[in-house]
């Protein structure tokens, strides 16, 4: 069906592009927002029409050989292709620069990345940066949601993965699930989690910080005070580190995607310049606290730590920006 919808549309392109730069023309569209769209759209399906491909060929080729280290190793490979195109593509179409920083500065390997997640885009971030800048193999815990795109279903389930749902039942094969992807952690690999769940909202933080409050009432107020941020939720990061006992802690922080949270915002936005920097922090796993009720209030002082970051680049941009109220 989707390589049905790709040739569609490679055939459609065209005229359609046609149609689309008059429009924009006659709509003074900046930098021709609906071609981009379009264009953005087009290359987003190939690259999971390529991938899926990618992945079809691999199952022939080693036919009979699936639990090998050549195929893990391949379908890695795949699945670092298909992240580094759909970037490619993002930063094309959407007129985006990305800056991460230099992968000798904070190293990643052996860690539990604790990610912000402002948007579609910056899930991709993380596995970028592991992968095809730091070089890396990244370990995902994933929504399921996300197993609609064909080549993420595909890969994401022949490589180290968890597939999460977000609102697991008590005793859930999940949690095992996780603890067994952290026992996978060395000094080739990190985790990554994000542990917001979803994309911020004024309404969204002040229901998740009614939430902690009925087990932490102590962290309440601080968790309302967050302007950019939801108040990470603990369970899964602390699965992770019981799961990788020797594995340190990497707090990643992104700003430059607060206006992308919807597919209506990235619609609206996506042939505007924007630089979208990224930043680590990484804490020894001795320096952590020893107990898991301490390390929700430590998670939580690093995110208000992350908040007040965010907000001082964004005023660093723009004195009027303030994302923080948006409902």
């Amino acid at each position: 069906m989707i390589l049905i919808a790709g040739l569609l549309l490679l055939t459609l392109t065209p005229p359609v592009v046609v149609l689309l730069w008059v429009i924009d023309l006659v709509q003074s569209n900046p930098r021709g927002r609906l071609v981009r769209l379009w264009l953005f759209v087009v290359g987003a399906i190939w690259v999971e029409i390529a991938s899926a491909a990618g992945c079809t060929w691999l199952w022939v080729i080693h036919f009979g050989g699936r639990r090998s280290k050549g195929w893990l190793a391949a379908n890695w490979k795949v699945e670092f292709w298909w992240c580094r195109w759909h970037m490619a593509n993002f930063r094309r179409w959407a007129a985006v620069r990305i800056l991460y920083p230099d992968p000798t500065e904070t190293e990643i390997a052996n860690s539990i990345v604790v990610a912000r997640h402002a948007s579609h885009v910056d899930a991709l971030a993380p596995l970028d940066y592991i992968a095809n800048v730091a070089h890396r193999v990244p370990l995902y815990t994933l929504k399921q949601e996300l197993q609609w795109a064909p080549a993420m279903d595909i890969v994401g389930n022949r490589t180290h993965n968890v597939w999460l749902d977000r609102a697991p039942e008590p005793g859930s094969p999940i949690f095992k699930s996780v603890e067994n992807l952290a026992a996978v952690i060395d000094d080739t690999s990190a985790a990554v989690i994000f542990p917001e769940g979803t994309f911020f909202t004024a309404d969204r933080r002040d229901r998740a910080a009614a939430r902690l409050g009925q087990h932490r009432p102590d962290l309440e107020e601080q968790a309302r005070s967050l302007r950019y941020l939801l108040p990470p939720r603990p369970a899964g990061t602390l699965i992770l580190l019981r799961g990788a006992p020797e594995a340190d802690l990497v707090i990643m922080a992104n700003v430059g995607l607060e206006e992308f949270g919807s597919i209506k915002e990235i619609v609206a936005n996506i042939a505007v310049p924007k630089t979208i920097e990224v930043r680590f922090w990484r804490y020894r796993r001795a320096d952590l606290p020893s107990s898991e009720h301490e390390i929700t209030g430590w998670l939580l002082d690093r995110w208000s730590e992350m908040d007040a970051w965010i907000h001082e680049r964004l005023a660093a941009r723009s004195p009027a920006v303030e994302i923080g109220a948006r409902s």
